[in-house]
């Protein structure tokens, strides 16, 4: 099965920022969810929350666990995602076609019959979700006449040579930067080319699976109930590749920077998800879940390595890596869910879905995220979704 993504990105490389990564955005990534799972699921939209007997929709309504009649295994193989991305930047347009492949989704569900009970089964199931996926790539390319190096100079500017730090510092050292004749806290960039070439690709791997520990049951075949533990593993890279070259006739001084970044994130979760479903009439189905908060531990490792080249033949290269720990909570979900039956042979299902991204919180052992969850909660609010499908 093929997943066609179209993406138009604009982005501006003379505004680039000298932060290492933005926890905010982060939190952000890793709270939304872009359910894969199974191919019959992604055939219909995901939107099988009151379908039931389908192993995906055990992450959305768990009360699905409930209409299994019989034990099965599910496994989907291979999915392929094609992503055609296209951005513009100083009037030239860049395409970048990219692929990945993933395994998404593997459950095993045992039923067991309940005798003279209104209650007519009971369900186990143990597998897993691929619940994100976060693998992508695009670049840009334009020509320009201001090199990043005057971004490093200006964000230097008033800052003693003694106290120059991080990002700054390195660039100092390679000598994208200088101070001025005479002065020890203002600085110039090293770069005094008029046409400058300026490429970056940006490349995303890995995604979320989520293991699954679901029980589920059968009243009466009017009322199915369910309960999830989500234990969520989370992988993340993201590496940018920025460079920019000096396409003077008779280039001077700094001919090209190049800097690249490779952000990794690992972790796992916890999570418990509730649902119900209530069918009053053969052919029509209507369910509600409920979904905790996800409780991550994240570990992150971010890499730095910038470097120059003059027209002398002088190189220069620095790099630094930093790690850190720190907590993720993602907002709570609630859904609704609907289905008409069609003599047991097709259907027509609606899922909607609430969940208010500004509730997502950061927290560490010696830091407390103040800013960063101010700033969710400004730039981030509630999300309406909707998904139809039919079979």
């Amino acid at each position: 099965m093929k997943k066609i993504v179209v993406s138009i990105v604009a982005f501006c490389l003379s505004f680039l920022t000298l932060q290492a990564q933005s926890y905010v955005i982060d939190a952000f990534r890793f709270s939304q969810i872009n359910w894969q799972g199974t191919a019959r699921s992604m055939g219909a939209g995901g939107a099988f929350g009151a379908v039931g007997a389908e192993y995906s929709a055990l992450s959305t309504n768990p009360a699905s666990m409930g209409i299994y009649k019989k034990s099965e295994v599910s496994f989907t193989p291979v999915v392929v995602s094609i992503f055609n991305a296209s951005s513009m930047y100083e009037g030239k347009t860049s395409n970048y076609l990219s692929s990945n492949y993933s395994l998404t989704n593997f459950g095993i569900v045992m039923v067991a019959p309940i005798k003279e009970s209104p209650w007519k089964n009971v369900q186990f199931a143990f597998g897993y979700n691929r619940i994100n996926d976060f693998n992508n790539s695009f670049r840009v390319e334009g020509m320009v006449n201001s090199s990043i190096t005057k971004l490093y100079a200006n964000s230097a500017n008033g800052t003693n040579l003694e106290n120059l730090n991080g990002e700054l510092e390195m660039a100092f050292n390679i000598w994208a930067i200088d101070t001025l004749s005479g002065s020890v806290r203002d600085y110039e960039s090293l770069s005094t080319a008029n046409e400058i070439n300026q490429k970056q690709f940006v490349k995303t791997r890995g995604g979320i699976d989520e293991m699954n520990f679901t029980v589920g049951g059968n009243y009466d075949d009017k009322l199915y109930v369910g309960a999830t533990i989500g234990v969520p593993f989370l992988k993340y890279q993201e590496t940018v590749t920025y460079e920019e070259k000096n396409m003077d006739e008779n280039p001077v001084n700094m001919t090209d920077f190049t800097k690249r970044t490779d952000l990794r994130v690992r972790g796992t979760g916890v999570n418990l998800k509730l649902g119900l479903i209530y069918q009053p009439v053969d052919y029509f189905r209507i369910g509600a879940a409920f979904h905790t908060p996800t409780y991550y531990s994240l570990r992150e490792t971010y890499n730095i390595e910038i470097s120059s080249v003059f027209s002398d033949g002088w190189k220069g290269m620095a790099d630094n890596t930093n790690e850190y720990s720190y907590r993720l909570v993602t907002p709570l979900r609630a859904s609704a869910n609907m289905a008409f039956l069609i003599n047991r042979k097709a259907f027509i299902s609606a899922d909607y879905e609430f969940t208010n991204y500004g509730m997502a919180k950061m927290y560490a052992s010696d830091y407390g995220f103040d800013d960063e969850n101010a700033d969710i909660t400004k730039k981030y609010g509630a999300s309406h979704t909707i998904k139809m499908g039919a079979e």
